[in-house]
């Protein structure tokens, strides 16, 4: 099953407390990357083909691809702070920070255990991110970002001794690779943009395209598209008086329909409506 992720902040990052249920729930995957922290209580971390005990302290990292679900003991429920975040900001970085994410799920720990020095890093960086995104004091989103990077280093020097060389330069190959078409993406997604043309800029089949689009975002290039957009539009709503009209081309779509079907099923309402809650005056 894919859940749905909406950022609630200026850049697409989340960082929210969750209690699992004492159930397991269905599995679940995102288009984001997560890591979570467990503040207190027992209980375990189910992903596709393995499971972890789970204890206070104690570190999970999870990609955009990976179905996953934790759940609380029965009489000592966890407490956890997870934080999600769309690739692009380690892409836009060091496209190496994606590196950590990037694994086969049979091969790959998931888990890093309480009490280390490692785990105590994360949590900590993974508390201060939280208590950032929440107090929103000035220079928030700023200090965020940096915590977020420096948690995304950390990761990739944990992990590069758990591959050998060979590996990881064919992992840091394949990073550049999916980093040029993001980028090629990002510079051409207010223009009629088509996979095929993204498959002809790399010298790439379509099928490969799709393929390691979907892998690395965890949505189509359809969908993918779509959301570049409607930030875009989002963003235009509240920063200029322009027409609606106006917005929805000047946002990459092609007609209005598209624009209104688009926007109410990703936001929840109208572009109007929008525009009335989150208007300029409220931002500046």
């Amino acid at each position: 099953m894919k859940q749905k992720i909406e950022y609630n902040n200026l850049i697409p990052i989340n960082a929210y407390l969750w209690c699992p249920k004492p159930y397991l729930q269905p599995l679940h995957f995102h288009s984001s990357l997560e890591m979570g922290y467990c503040l207190e209580g027992k209980g375990q971390f189910v992903f596709e083909n393995k499971q972890y005990k789970v204890s206070k302290g104690d570190v999970f990292i999870v990609n955009n691809t990976e179905l996953h679900i934790a759940q609380s003991a029965q009489h000592d429920p966890s407490r956890y702070i997870f934080v999600n975040f769309d690739p692009s900001l380690f892409l836009e970085e060091d496209e190496k920070l994606l590196l950590p994410f990037a694994y086969r799920s049979e091969r790959f720990e998931n888990h890093i255990a309480a009490g280390t020095t490692l785990a105590q890093k994360i949590g900590s960086l993974i508390q201060q991110i939280y208590e950032e995104l929440n107090a929103k004091a000035e220079g928030y989103i700023t200090i965020s970002r940096c915590k977020l990077l420096e948690l995304g280093v950390t990761l990739l020097r944990h992990y590069r001794t758990a591959f050998s060389n060979e590996q990881w330069l064919k992992m840091s190959k394949s990073q550049r690779e999916i980093k040029e078409m993001m980028i090629f993406v990002k510079e051409r997604f207010l223009e009629p943009l088509q996979l095929t043309d993204v498959a002809a800029h790399l010298g790439w089949s379509s099928a490969r395209t799709s393929r390691l689009f979907k892998e690395h975002t965890g949505s189509s290039f359809l969908n993918y598209i779509t959301q570049l957009r409607i930030s875009e539009a989002r963003k235009q709503l509240v920063t200029n008086l322009d027409s609606i009209a106006n917005i929805s081309f000047s946002s990459g779509f092609q007609s209005l329909a598209s624009f209104y079907r688009a926007f109410n099923s990703v936001v929840g309402m109208s572009p109007q409506e929008y525009r009335k809650q989150f208007g300029v005056k409220q931002l500046f």
